[in-house]
């Protein structure tokens, strides 16, 4: 079990870095890629397992990918506002309704816009439609029944930040 939580780090790492590999990547993105898959590795593993997304892991990703954005030099852009607009409306939903969107998955959504920059907003709506495309497929299947069911979001967010590198 103790060696399962570095091993998905590891494989989230590789596969984001792998997937922007048909990029010409700075050495600060590529950095900032690492962090983020490594992080995003960690939290899906943690959600799944615990339902919850630890700040240990989720508040360092995002400070080092904020340090490295500063210091590559943040330009902004509508993207990058539309993906600080959407995080900001996340906290809005989270505290109006915290059973519906955890704290945790709000401090999620700020390690993507930290990472992805301007991608984000396209990394976090593209995770909208799987967490959407996931439950729809549960009630389906299930039925009424699958309304109590827990959806870990961090999983569902990591597949969106890879196809978001992909497109």
């Amino acid at each position: 079990m103790k060696r399962t939580a570095p091993i998905c780090a590891l494989i989230g790492a590789t596969v984001l870095l792998a997937a922007s590999a048909r990029f010409t990547l700075g050495p600060l993105v590529i950095a900032r890629l690492l962090v983020l898959g490594g992080a995003l590795g960690l939290l899906a593993f943690h959600d799944i397992r615990e339902h919850r997304i630890p700040n240990r892991i989720v508040l360092p990703a995002a400070a080092i990918c904020a340090a490295l954005s500063f210091a590559e030099g943040i330009r902004p852009s509508a993207g990058l506002y539309a993906s600080a607009a959407l995080v900001a409306l996340l906290l809005t939903v989270s505290l109006a309704a915290p059973m519906m969107l955890g704290m945790g998955d709000v401090k999620l959504a700020l390690l993507i816009l930290c990472a992805m920059g301007a991608l984000a907003a396209l990394a976090l709506l593209a995770a909208l439609e799987l967490y959407a495309l996931v439950a729809i497929t549960l009630l389906i299947s299930h039925g009424r029944s699958a309304l109590g069911t827990h959806l870990p979001l961090a999983p569902i967010i990591a597949a969106a930040c890879l196809i978001t590198v992909l497109l």
